[in-house]
């Protein structure tokens, strides 16, 4: 009686929060959830739809009461896993999330696609939601971009996004703010932008420099802003020394706390190659943001496991921990290397090397985020789906982190049970 008890208030609230004591230093947490597919859906392209689940933004407040089943709040907002999951970005006070639709939503009667990469509706909006209450995120509204985007990032003064599209023309823009958050105005990209899919896009906290990743020529670009002397507002975009090559299939980049160092991951294949099983790497790059005739050069590199798609960087600035999905998403009733992911954490040194302390198989399939917490001590971790019979659900891990005990990360108790599709994972911090 009280496990159906149970699953009824699973069912009716689409939230459970698992055992006790979940530690996290954090406000609370933000993710999204992608109702078009199932995990397997990439392999396949089965999108194992399930009834009446909804792209949506969900918010949740700590601590927690284990008691209350309804404190995930949501709200509209068409978002999807593809394209490794860099489609979040907040204003610097984190009351304004903008969430990119890197893929459309799919049609109400979509049971299957021959090829999903191409078939799948193309994504083209940007929607706005507040977050300054987590018990009531609102979606306020959405503007279009280009076809298909597949990075955001927005600058110090909140007043430029800066979106990559897969849409000629439209590779790198930024579109000037007003107050509330909307567009008012889009400035170009740089004139003589090399081809290519730009799958990252960072800007650099003087707010002067953008940092970009061009995955079909695999390297490292730098765009200059340029701004009016009397208004401050950006006129134009100019690309700045050469690009500097990084490996076969770049796909995240972010930088250091104090940004003396660019990490970038590069994930070497296709998820659905599965005949190379060549595994991914990261890399430390030095970047001369004082002088354009000095290069920017590779420091130092590790390798971390199969298919990584996203990392962290811990608040130290000492560690990182990269999230491998591993072969996690071959279908179950066709394979038997699934359902199982892992997490490679490394240490960065002060003069940029970088080593492997270790990589741990978890549970789970496409862990597409992991987040530290204000002190770096815990880890979340979001799983779109378990590799389970029935009901189909996605979930949040918690991870007590430790760099110098045997185990380093240490599975905590409490973990909270979620709709199928959970991915892109944010820490809300005190504001």
């Amino acid at each position: 009686m009280l496990k159906r008890l149970a699953f009824s208030l699973f069912l009716f609230s689409g939230f459970i929060a698992s055992a006790q004591n979940i530690i996290f230093d954090a406000k609370g947490l933000l993710f999204l959830t992608d109702a078009d597919m199932s995990a397997f859906s990439i392999m396949d392209g089965n999108l194992r739809k399930m009834e009446d689940s909804k792209d949506v933004i969900s918010t949740l407040e700590f601590p927690l009461d284990y008691g209350d089943p309804g404190q995930i709040k949501t709200d509209k907002a068409s978002n999807s896993i593809f394209k490794e999951a860099k489609n979040i970005c907040f204003t610097s006070d984190q009351k304004l999330a903008y969430v990119l639709e890197t893929k459309g939503e799919t049609a109400y009667d979509d049971t299957s696609f021959e090829d999903i990469e191409e078939e799948f509706p193309a994504g083209r909006y940007v929607t706005v939601i507040d977050v300054t209450d987590l018990k009531k995120p609102k979606s306020l509204y959405r503007f279009p971009v280009g076809r298909n985007p597949s990075a955001i990032s927005i600058d110090p003064s909140d007043k430029y996004l800066a979106i990559a599209t897969e849409e000629y023309g439209k590779e790198i823009q930024l579109y000037e703010l007003d107050n509330s958050g909307k567009p008012v105005r889009v400035i170009k990209k740089p004139s003589g932008l090399p081809p290519g899919r730009i799958v990252e896009i960072k800007w650099h906290s003087s707010g002067n420099f953008l940092i970009y990743l061009n995955q079909d020529e695999a390297d490292l670009g730098i765009i200059e802003v340029h701004r009016d002397g009397p208004t401050q507002q950006i006129i134009r975009l100019e690309l700045y020394g050469d690009p500097v090559k990084i490996g076969g299939m770049p796909t995240k980049g972010e930088f250091t706390p104090d940004e003396k160092y660019f990490i970038a991951l590069d994930k070497k294949k296709y998820k659905t190659d599965m005949e190379d099983r060549s595994k991914g790497e990261l890399f430390v790059i030095k970047l001369n943001l004082e002088d354009r005739e000095t290069n920017h050069y590779l420091i130092s590199k590790a390798e971390v496991g199969e298919n990584p798609c996203n990392f962290d960087i811990h608040p130290s600035g000492n560690y990182i921990v990269v999230n491998n999905l591993e072969h996690s998403f071959m279908p179950p009733e066709h394979y038997m290397d699934d359902g199982e992911s892992s997490l490679t954490v490394l240490s960065l040194s002060f003069d940029g090397i970088l080593e492997s302390i270790k990589t741990q198989k978890i549970d789970g399939i496409l862990p597409s985020s992991a987040i530290f917490d204000k002190n770096g001590q815990n880890l979340a971790v979001s799983i779109f789906q378990y590799l389970t019979f029935g009901y189909s659900f996605g979930g949040i891990e918690f991870y007590k982190f430790d760099p110098n005990a045997k185990s380093v990360l240490e599975l905590q108790k409490g973990k909270i049970y979620v709709p199928r599709g959970a991915h892109s994972l944010k820490a809300i911090m005190e504001y």
